[in-house]
């Protein structure tokens, strides 16, 4: 092989893997119905939830403000991305910072991920599932 072709294929394959690499809350908060319904609040969704994914907390307490503005398809998306950030980030960063949250946002965060995970979650992330009330309609599945 020619090092003419060896350095296109190693820039493509580079390209192809960076996209790749590219974390999966960012593509998921890329949506651009959320992006638009957070831009209303006055929120850059993807730029919150980059500094979020960073364990930025102000960033982190500002994707949790947007949970109650969201809806069809964005909703879906933002409880996709505040359980991917729970994993990320892990109970004890993520409950610290709803912590700090009224009880009735904390209450809408928890039911976000209530519906993501569709099935009880407590022994996963007890501190964070402690923090609001659920609804059992989301919580259906088996343990």
């Amino acid at each position: 092989m020619s090092l003419p072709r060896a350095l296109v294929i190693l820039m493509v394959a580079t390209a192809v893997h960076s996209r790749a690499a590219e974390s999966v809350i960012s593509q998921i908060a890329d949506w651009p119905g959320l992006v638009a319904q957070a831009k209303k609040r006055g929120v850059d969704y993807r730029a919150s939830v980059a500094r979020a994914e960073k364990g930025n907390t102000n960033a982190l307490k500002t994707v949790f403000r947007i949970t109650p503005y969201t809806d069809g398809a964005a909703a879906l998306m933002h409880c996709a991305v505040l359980r991917k950030l729970l994993d990320k980030l892990g109970d004890a960063t993520f409950s610290q910072v709803l912590r700090s949250q009224s009880p009735t946002l904390r209450t809408k965060v928890v039911q976000a991920i209530d519906f993501d995970f569709g099935k009880p979650w407590q022994k996963y992330f007890p501190a964070t599932y402690a923090l609001g009330t659920h609804d059992t309609r989301l919580l259906r599945g088996k343990q």
